[in-house]
């Protein structure tokens, strides 16, 4: 009789325990690798880190810190253009893809699929859709 009270309490132990681990491991993942709000304050982040792991690494002194510190912030800022010259290019595809599947699709599935679009680009990871992996580390 008391049997299958342990292995209630031992199912229950462990779906808690399961559900536990995958919602945390969601939310960490969620706020973790979520893109940046403010583009210009990660930037300034990303400036803070690469100077610092160059200035530690290669043991930098001061003078030399400030002139790789400059030349990342100016790296930074050319890679800036090239994203903005590229980002228009790059959603004139994905627009052009969108049309080219609405047309192999009724009324109905257009107007899904654009809710859909809709959706995914006003939450784009939820706690159980995964974000991208991250960007590999900036040296090898």
């Amino acid at each position: 009789m008391r049997n299958w009270k342990i292995w209630t309490a031992f199912l229950a132990v462990f779906l808690a325990g399961a559900l536990s681990g995958v919602a945390g491991t969601g939310l960490f993942l969620r706020l973790h690798f979520a893109p940046p709000e403010d583009r210009e304050a990660f930037r300034a982040q990303m400036a803070d880190r690469l100077s610092a792991t160059l200035s530690h690494e290669l043991d930098l002194t001061a003078e030399a810190a400030k002139a790789v510190r400059v030349e990342v912030i100016a790296t930074l800022d050319r890679l800036e253009e090239v994203h903005a010259e590229l980002r228009p290019r790059a959603e004139a595809i994905i627009n052009d893809g969108i049309k080219r599947v609405k047309s192999h699709l009724t009324e109905t599935q257009q107007a899904e699929l654009d809710e859909l679009i809709k959706r995914n680009r006003e939450r784009p990871f939820s706690i159980f859709r995964l974000p991208p992996p991250p960007p590999p580390p900036p040296f090898p």
